[in-house]
Parts: structure tokens; C-alpha cells; sequence
């Protein structure tokens, strides 16, 4: 209980530091995703339908605060037609995210930590892409600048810099809190007997 306490304020802290991350222009223009970091690192200790959780919560949290809503000129006063990513899609992204990075859990479990690292990377950019095939599917286009697939690629790269830091921070914190990451599913719940063939 106490290790997903620690998850829990690990991604209220990713949120206030997100605040402060500033924008790396010499990246073009891309940023370090904090709060995508932490959770998908997260997602890698805990069990499936608490990274589901940790899923809704967290879009819900990322949604309500960078969710933008459009008012057209021509409408009346406070009245907004719906965005170009529906409130509440990034819920879909993190659950999507966290079902693929669930597939490392035994390297993590074994101390094996360059596909997790990779895979957070991985995702953090297949999450962008996503967001981004909606917004060109809503703009009814889809631009391709090489600008844009590299501001995505940085960031994806951030993501996977800063995980090793974050797998590490909760490796340590579940062996002291005595927390152990089971993979239920992954065994074989039959037996053969001697005799059948």
C-alpha cells in the first residue's frame, strides 16, 4: 500500500514540475514530458488494473488542465464548439500506453531495464502521433514537416533519458517498502501428468 502511495505523489509531483519544464527551442521546439514519463515508469510496477486507474486518473488530471476549447468568432459569448482532441481522449492514450509497457514487466522485474527504457520513449511518441493523426483527421489534413516528426522524436528521446532515473527511484523504493511486482497471467495454471503424452 505504501508503494502506490508513492506512485500516487510521484504523479501529483510530475504535474507541478511539468509547470516549470520550459519549451527546448533548440530542439524544435519540443519538451520533456514529465507526467507521460512517470506514468508509463509506473505502469511498469504495477498490476493491470491499477495502471487502468492510474490511466483514467492521470488523462482526466492532464485533460482538465491542458484541454483547450475553441470559440469561433462568429459565436455568441462564452459558447465553444468542441475541440480538436475531445476532453477526455488522453485517458484513451494513457490506457493504450500503459497496456503496451505492461508487456515489460518481467525485464523489470529482473533488472533488465533497456526495453523498458526504450518502450517509454516508444510510447511517449506513439501517444503524440495519436494525438496528432485526431487533430489532422479533425482538420480534415495532414501536414508532414519534418519540423513536427522531429519535435516528436525529441521528445520522445527526453522521455527515455529521464526513465532510467524514475525506474531506478521506484526499483529501490519497492525493495524497501517490501513491495513485490507479480506477474499474475504469465504461468501456466495447468499440469500434465507423468503418464500422458
Amino acid at each position: 500500500m505504501k508503494f502506490f502511495g508513492l506512485v500516487v505523489l510521484l504523479l501529483i509531483l510530475s504535474f507541478i514540475l511539468q509547470e516549470f519544464i520550459p519549451v527546448f527551442d533548440w530542439a524544435f521546439g519540443s519538451r520533456l514530458l514529465l507526467v507521460h514519463a512517470v506514468f508509463l515508469a509506473a505502469s511498469i510496477a504495477v498490476p493491470f488494473p491499477t495502471m487502468l486507474t492510474m490511466a483514467m486518473a492521470t488523462g482526466l488530471a492532464w485533460d482538465a488542465r491542458y484541454h483547450i476549447p475553441i470559440y469561433p468568432a462568429e459565436a455568441a459569448m462564452g459558447t465553444f464548439v468542441q475541440s480538436e482532441i475531445p476532453f477526455g481522449f488522453t485517458i484513451f492514450i494513457f490506457g493504450i500506453m500503459g497496456a503496451l509497457i505492461q508487456g515489460v514487466r518481467p525485464l523489470f522485474k529482473r533488472g533488465r531495464w533497456e526495453l523498458p527504457v526504450f518502450m517509454i520513449g516508444l510510447c511517449t511518441g506513439l501517444g503524440l502521433l495519436l494525438e496528432y493523426l485526431i487533430i489532422s483527421f479533425h482538420r480534415g489534413g495532414l501536414e508532414t514537416s519534418p519540423e513536427l516528426w522531429w519535435k516528436m522524436l525529441m521528445t520522445a528521446m527526453f522521455s527515455s533519458l529521464v526513465s532510467p532515473f524514475l525506474l531506478l527511484l521506484l526499483s529501490r523504493a519497492a525493495d524497501r517498502m517490501r513491495y513485490r511486482i507479480r506477474m499474475e497471467g504469465l504461468k501456466r495454471r495447468h499440469t500434465y501428468d507423468g503418464d500422458a503424452l
